[in-house]
């Protein structure tokens, strides 16, 4: 095995371009884009973490005097486990995808979704994370089929040095590369035309980057940070939240771009908070700080002669530790308790393990001020109860959260992590990190044999545009004040946005208001099921649990209609292809005897089918017309239309397609619904009555 060079060598600056040329050669030579070789490069990449653990173990302690455990656990662990899950569902993100939302007409021309590489990209690391931030991104460039030039952070030249080992070693050297160097090498790289650039780090050295990248319209995903808020409010586990926060400034001695850079406390706690600040301290370092194996170090001189005039120019009053040593660059971990939202160390991100602590009168200032001081950090911490931290969520804005904790949403290595606004742009980690380096590509065929269908786009256009309206024209659910207009559909549905949800509706509505009991007793039945229904009903009877609205909003409604219905001689009858469904085995369970007894009935296709030919309807209990009926109908909205053009009063649907429905609430309107429904049935009969020939009402 080649030994890791003793010494960081820059990369010459004049031979970036020819470095640069080189993979994008290998790339257009399509090298890259079979899976098998995809998955040959990240199954070696995995092996070569592997047999270099020891030396990334002591570079990251030579560079940041990182923990062995902290660089297995952010490090080391992280990478490798990255691998496995990419190279195990990397088949599946590679497929073509069936494009959604297609009307059925296009459907005839295959549209489906293509994941292409975007080429050959440039990777810039940075040294808080040193292996975690070059390999991250870098497996996902290798997984979408992209060629990469990788530039690790020279502030960490121990490590910078076995990355440059692992990629020589292990992975295809003319399509993947390191360039060694700083500012020089960097802008020289920057000169070059990438398909993509991936960079993590300060915000000034992004905007150099971006500016750049968009002389040539080059992509590009930005990794930054922010002054990122932690709020606190009197309804906080007060305990638990300084434990957790504080363990989030310790964490890489506070070098993280995702621990917060302030907390907010509620005045009412703040003197709790801080008193269990100091013995959770006391409790991570009962030896000291200093004399602990378990705390890291600051990067360089710079960056900790950085922090220590933060602290000097301050005007808040250090609580808890302040112990510094230069020579080793140790800064113990330190609470400040600040006065104003204007103070040095909220108006700067610190990036290391300081903590100042802001006491708030009350949860408005906390979002207020979260909101002013940066408005679209990476991360926020809200710490209370649900109806606290929820509007926190609500009212402010941010890359990510965690909710009653710190650092988690940016700790789980298959979910999308990223910033918003001046905190980053992209995101990457698991499936986002194939998705960040490929390009969504849509795809149609056009058969031969569709070209009558298509004649009428060819000139001349005359007598075209009614056929073009007939073929294309979208229908409104809106009015012009931007109200959803409620047809026949969506009270028959109860405000249900499907017909799954129609279906879970009417099942809770018909079994609560017969008095059949409560959920748990149809859930304990729905066991007894044959399969398929029983998992289709767990699904019909969820609205069940909604007891309360049940009996006090639907119940008067349906009596109603019920009663109406009685006085009319009406039955209920069951109409549907599938006869082993949730609802009909429901309804033959807990309805035997009573009004809405199920009766199976025959179906058949109208004298005059619809275009589709989809129509069946039932001939209810063998009359010629089916008057006097009232059917459940199942599966389409033309069916209930074809159902009142036979002479049946059409009531229910058992399932409908209709996608336009989404978003109605049902608390509150059910009985509103039912009172229409009763008033549609009474001018149907009554038409019929008159001996004209009722269609039902407007559909």
């Amino acid at each position: 095995m080649a030994a890791i060079a003793t010494q960081l060598k820059y990369t010459p600056v004049d031979t970036i371009p020819g470095i640069a040329a080189g993979v994008r050669n290998a790339f257009n030579s399509h090298k890259t884009k079979p899976l098998e070789f995809r998955l040959l490069q990240l199954r070696k990449l995995y092996w070569g973490l592997v047999d270099n653990e020891a030396a990334i173990v002591q570079a990251c302690k030579e560079d940041l005097g990182k923990p062995t455990f902290e660089t297995h656990l952010g490090e080391i662990e992280w990478c490798k486990n990255d691998i496995i899950f990419v190279t195990q569902n990397l088949p599946k993100w590679v497929k073509d995808e069936a494009a959604p939302d297609i009307p059925l007409m296009n459907k005839l021309l295959s549209p489906r979704i293509r994941k292409d590489p975007l080429g050959a990209v440039l990777i810039i690391g940075t040294y808080n994370f040193p292996v975690n931030l070059a390999i991250t991104p870098l497996v996902g460039a290798i997984a979408a089929g992209c060629t990469a030039i990788l530039k690790p952070s020279e502030s960490a030249p121990t490590v910078a040095k076995v990355l440059q080992h692992i990629v020589e070693t292990s992975l295809d050297v003319s399509c993947y590369d390191v360039v060694q160097g700083a500012i020089p090498e960097t802008t020289a790289l920057l000169d070059e035309k990438w398909d993509k650039i991936f960079y993590t780090g300060g915000v000034n050295v992004a905007k150099i980057i971006a500016k750049k990248a968009a002389e040539t319209l080059t992509p590009v995903t930005l990794e930054l940070g922010g002054r990122n808020p932690a709020i606190v409010t009197k309804n906080a586990d007060v305990r638990l939240a300084a434990k957790r926060l504080l363990w989030g400034k310790i964490m890489n001695a506070g070098q993280f771009c995702i621990s917060q850079n302030y907390t907010m406390v509620d005045k009412e706690v703040v003197d709790a908070f801080i008193a269990e600040i100091k013995i959770v301290l006391k409790q991570f370092f009962p030896n000291g700080v200093k004399e602990s194996e378990d705390f890291a170090r600051i990067v360089n001189g710079r960056q900790w002669s950085r922090l220590r005039k933060m602290l000097e120019q301050t005007d808040g009053r250090i609580v808890a530790g302040g112990d510094m040593d230069e020579s080793q660059r140790y800064l113990e971990p330190t609470v400040i308790l600040v006065d104003s939202p204007n103070d040095s160390l909220l108006k700067d991100e610190s990036f290391g393990p300081l903590l100042p602590i802001l006491p708030v009168d009350d949860l408005d200032t906390a979002i207020r001020i979260a909101n002013e001081v940066h408005r679209t950090p990476l991360s926020l911490y809200p710490f209370g109860n649900k109806q606290e931290t929820e509007r926190i969520i609500l009212e402010t804005q941010s890359g990510g959260v965690s909710v009653n904790d710190t650092l988690f949403h940016g700790s789980l290595p298959t979910l999308a992590f990223g910033g918003v606004g001046d905190s980053g742009q992209g995101s990457y980690r698991g499936k986002a990190s194939f998705d960040c380096f490929s390009h969504r590509r849509s795809v149609t065929t056009t058969p031969g044999w569709m070209e009558r269908l298509l004649d009428v786009r060819y000139p001349p256009y005359e007598g075209k545009l009614a056929k073009f309206k007939q073929m294309n024209e979208l229908k409104p659910n809106f009015d012009r004040d931007g109200k959803v207009k409620l047809d026949l559909v969506s009270y028959l549905l109860l405000g249900a946005g499907s017909k799954v949800g129609g279906l879970g509706r009417y099942a809770a509505v018909l079994l609560e208001v017969l008095g059949i009991g409560k959920a748990t007793d149809i859930l304990d039945h729905i066991h007894s099921l044959p399969q398929p229904a029983q998992d289709e009903a767990q699904t019909a009877v969820r609205a069940i649990e909604s007891a309360a609205m049940l009996q006090q909003e639907a119940q008067p409604g349906l009596h109603e209609l019920i009663s109406y219905l009685e006085r009319r001689g009406v039955r209920m009858g069951l109409c549907t292809r599938n006869f082993d469904t949730p609802v009909t085995h429901l309804l033959q369970t807990f309805l035997p005897g009573k009004t809405f007894a199920p009766i199976v009935t025959r179906a058949f296709r109208p004298p005059k089918p619809d275009p589709a030919g989809i129509l069946h309807i039932a001939d209810a209990w063998g009359t010629d017309d089916g008057a006097g009926s009232v059917i459940m109908v199942g599966d389409s909205v033309d069916d209930m239309v074809a159902g009142y053009k036979a002479g049946a009063a059409t009531v229910l649907l058992s399932s409908v397609d209709n996608a336009g429905l989404e978003g109605h609430e049902w608390t509150g309107v059910a009985i509103a619904r039912l009172d229409d429904l009763v008033g549609m049935l009474e001018r149907g009969f009554a038409e019929r009555e008159r001996g004209q020939e009722g269609t039902g009402p407007d559909t």
